[in-house]
């Protein structure tokens, strides 16, 4: 996320004597990134990239105290003129203690929400706001609405923490109750958009039940403050991360407190805040605290130490620091910093717990501080090792390439889908693995077949072409008891044609990628496929996949408007069949003959397998190929070569003589006719 701060603003809180190009350039090198200086009415504004762990430098006081430590390593002064620590209350407020009932602040779940402050401000004046304040705003893209409103935008952009007001007279009974929505409840926001909530999302409910705040991300439109409000809920707190992610992206809900409260934010920045917000909030509105300030914060943040050495520092980064110049640099960065003997013990600030767990999270820092320019260049010694590519890995790029020039087309799909879709496709959920903390119910489950997204992918464009030749190669994942899932790569063939067309491109796909004696066995049952119109595809007599016609209860369901054919393989199986070296018999230099033969063929007779014995008869038999289909006659054409001589009708009748033979003996096959 990037943000604006207006150099003016920065210098409120930073004392130092850096130029905007120089804070531009030290901050770039050794922090956050400075990626452009705007200038605006005679201001200089920086352009700032945050970056996901450090929602603490999110906002003017967390980039001035990033700062401090780094401008002095480049030779500039650096003090932070006021601390969060200099945020105290005022004698005049009070802490409410337990029974207090004024603001009947109710069932406020630590594990929803770390700490919860608010305080109730009377005899409020709504009016616009000081130019001072406005331009500010204005200058990092925020509109001024009114005094109590850009209180809160104000102090968000500020130090970095949410804020939220109510009109407290529009709470119904003075009540606030926190609790997880219902799927399908509804709220009104405060700019106008109706919500219906996905459930499990964090909500207050007033007196009378009704939804007044989507927490975290935006109130409800009934608690708005408007000309007419005389006193203000004003309250501060932290959300879990987790649901409010969940509830953001659930709804679509991107606001710049939801960006700032799913990365997760310090519990102890939410006093100073308060306080910053009860002081400005009295001076622009003339309101006064009649309250004392409910703060609920059963479990404080407990930083977590960091055990580490001067050793294993020093190894990573191939200098020789004093323990006294590593523990400048970490005390600089507020880190506590004890000696334990031959090792150290560093305690991260409450604003860097979520971010500090490892010791190379300690080595990160000081290098950076101590500057990555400063560190030595050394190139890497020793032989460069060699990438051991994954041995279905050339298969796979082999068949993606081969079905592109075949004319299909290569579809994706994330590895994740619903529960939903599983069952569409006949699916059981419960026996595919469960994401344990999905983003969107769409990708919930991991997939354990690509058939049900090439459905989806069918249905979805089967009204854009009247062919449709579509294939994804991927890893499924089968769940495994007490371990993890196996992942095998699958390829998926979809095509609108016929079962003959589809079985051509997977025997011109198997040639391509070395694998010989590829058969056809009719199969029984496949939930994939109609009953008695697919087939297991088999090599060496391991199992490959199946091919056949789609079942057509699945074409319904997937409102699939024309008859397709489509063939699984499991690719993870091929690597073990395929032949490297290839075998290539030179071309006769003499004219075969061909002559076709159509038999009476008994129901049930597999034709595949009368081919393959035909082929056994005689090395001659170059070449045999189902010709012609009517009803029970199957036409048979039988090329004759000889790399020798021309053959003349005596060199094959005897050859013809046994395959008759052969196929009415074993077969029960009849000869029809002969040319």
């Amino acid at each position: 996320m990037n943000i604006l701060v207006p150099d003016s603003w920065l210098r409120e809180y930073l004392d130092t004597d850096a130029s905007p190009e120089e804070i531009q350039q030290y901050l770039s090198l050794s922090g956050p990134s400075v990626e452009k200086i705007i200038e605006k009415d005679g201001d200089k504004i920086y352009d700032i990239e945050v970056t996901t762990n450090r929602v603490d430098m999110a906002s003017v006081f967390g980039i001035a105290q990033e700062a401090v430590p780094i401008l002095p390593r480049y030779g500039k002064k650096a003090r932070l003129k006021k601390t969060l620590e200099d945020f105290k209350l005022s004698s005049e407020v009070k802490i409410a203690n337990k029974g207090d009932d004024k603001l009947n602040p109710i069932d406020i779940s630590p594990i929803l929400c770390p700490r919860y402050t608010a305080v109730i401000i009377e005899n409020v004046t709504i009016r616009p706001s000081p130019k001072s304040i406005t331009d500010r705003l204005e200058k990092v893209g925020v509109r001024s609405l009114n005094n109590v409103v850009d209180t809160s935008n104000y102090l968000m952009t500020e130090l970095g923490q949410p804020i939220h007001t109510f009109d407290y007279d529009k709470i119904k009974g003075h009540v606030t109750k926190m609790r997880l929505s219902k799927k399908g409840e509804k709220l009104v926001t405060l700019d106008g958009k109706i919500i219906s909530l996905p459930g499990s999302d964090i909500i207050y409910e007033d007196g009378e039940g009704r939804l007044i705040d989507l927490c975290g991300i935006m109130g409800g439109k009934n608690t708005e403050v408007d000309e007419n409000t005389k006193s203000v809920l004003f309250y501060v707190q932290t959300y879990n991360p987790t649901y409010i992610r969940k509830t953001s992206m659930n709804t679509a809900q991107r606001t710049h407190a939801a960006t700032l409260f799913e990365k997760g934010l310090d519990p102890e920045r939410v006093m100073p805040t308060l306080v910053a917000g009860i002081e400005m909030m009295e001076e622009l509105s003339g309101g006064r605290v009649v309250s004392p300030v409910y703060d609920l914060y059963p479990n404080p943040v407990q930083p977590k130490s960091v055990k580490t050495s001067i050793e294993f520092i020093n190894a990573r980064l191939g200098v020789q620091l004093t323990i006294e110049e590593i523990s400048s640099i970490l005390e600089s960065l507020k880190f506590k910093f004890s000696v334990l003997g031959s090792e150290f013990l560093v305690v991260p600030p409450s604003y860097r717990t979520d971010d500090i767990a490892i010791p190379e999270d300690i080595v990160e820092e000081v290098a950076r501080i101590y500057g990555y320019h400063n560190l030595p260049n050394h190139l890497p010694t020793g032989e460069i090792p060699v990438t051991k590519k994954p041995k279905d890995l050339p298969i796979e790029e082999k068949a993606k390439t081969v079905l592109k020039y075949l004319g299909f087309t290569e579809t994706y799909s994330y590895s994740m889908l619903s529960g939903e879709l599983l069952e569409k496709a006949g699916l059981n959920p419960s026996l595919s693995l469960k994401i344990s903390n999905p983003l969107t119910r769409e990708i919930e489950y991991m997939r354990p077949s690509l058939i049900p997204q090439m459905l989806v992918n069918l249905e979805k464009n089967q009204y854009f072409k009247d062919k449709l030749s579509l294939f994804e190669l991927s890893k499924v994942y089968i769940p495994r008891a007490n371990d993890l899932p196996e992942e095998r790569s699958y390829l998926v063939i979809a095509q609108n044609s016929d079962f003959y067309a589809l079985k051509g491109t997977i025997t011109s796909l198997s040639k391509e990628l070395g694998i010989g004696n590829l058969n056809f066995t009719p199969e029984g049952n496949n939930k994939w496929m109609q009953s008695g119109k697919s087939a297991v595809i088999k090599s060496q007599d391991v199992s490959l996949g199946s091919i056949g016609q789609l079942n057509s209860n699945l074409g319904s369901v997937f409102q699939l408007k024309n008859e397709y054919y489509i063939a699984e393989i499991d690719v993870s199986s091929l690597p073990n069949l395929t032949t490297v070296v290839k075998n290539y018999k030179p071309v006769s230099g003499y004219p075969p003959v061909i002559e076709d033969l159509s038999f009476e063929v008994p129901t049930m007779t597999y034709i595949g397998e009368v081919i393959a014995n035909i082929y056994k008869i005689h090395p001659l038999i170059s070449l045999v190929e189902l010709i012609d289909t009517f009803e029970t006659t199957r036409t048979l054409r039988i090329t004759y070569s000889s790399l020798e001589k021309n053959l003349a009708n005596a060199d094959i009748e005897n050859i013809r003589k046994e395959i008759v033979s052969r196929l009415e003996n074993k077969y029960k096959l009849k000869l029809k006719g002969q040319v």
